[in-house]
């Protein structure tokens, strides 16, 4: 029987359609998936534990790693904290086990540029971008999640329609319905995304 290639799922999409969601609940319940850890200058939240949830880096050791070419893609979020997947995250890890993740659509774009340099990388990443039914259902859903100040709500709508313009390039697109739906088209995805990294 043929060895299928463990594979990389990237979910992205706007803000709000439930990315962190699908990620944490594939983890849960589909066997062989681990979330990529990213990296980030942000201090860690009460909860949050250094390795598992993120890498906790301090300006200066992101800045080192960043001039070290350890990044697959690095972003500064929100002009405050700087984030990133590190290359030991991920190609440390494909060898032994499915990898998921969700960045923003600029992250990538850096990840399949970063591919296109890396065999590895390229033979096993799968892209999915997760696109909200309308524009108008999303403003709900964000405006759902708690007081969003009307500038900063301005700012997510922007960036989605930018996001979605993009949606086309990505490997699968799911529309979001339910959790549940979402939940059993990802999976349909992997399945699909499975034949293909065999080669079948």
């Amino acid at each position: 029987m043929a060895v299928v290639p463990h594979g990389l799922i990237i979910l992205a999409g706007p803000a709000g359609v439930g990315k962190s969601t699908l990620c944490d609940r594939l983890v849960a319940e589909a066997p062989q998936f681990e979330r990529v850890v990213t990296a980030t200058t942000r201090p860690p939240r009460p909860n949050e534990v250094n390795g598992r949830d993120y890498h906790f880096l301090s300006e200066a050791e992101f800045d080192l790693r960043q001039q070290a070419g350890e990044f697959l893609e690095w972003a500064c979020v929100h002009r405050k904290y700087r984030y990133g997947t590190l290359k030991s995250a991920v190609l440390g890890r494909l060898p032994e086990t499915n990898l998921v993740m969700n960045i923003d659509v600029q992250g990538v774009r850096s990840i399949r540029a970063a591919a296109a340099q890396i065999p590895l990388l390229q033979r096993c990443l799968v892209t999915i971008f997760i696109a909200p039914d309308s524009l108008d259902v999303l403003r709900e859903r964000l405006e759902g999640r708690g007081p969003l100040p009307a500038e900063e709500l301005a700012r997510r709508m922007q960036s989605a329609e930018l996001e979605l313009a993009d949606r086309f390039s990505y490997d699968y697109i799911i529309h979001s319905s339910t959790k549940e739906q979402d939940f059993r088209a990802l999976l349909d995805y992997w399945a699909q995304a499975q034949a293909r990294l065999g080669g079948t």
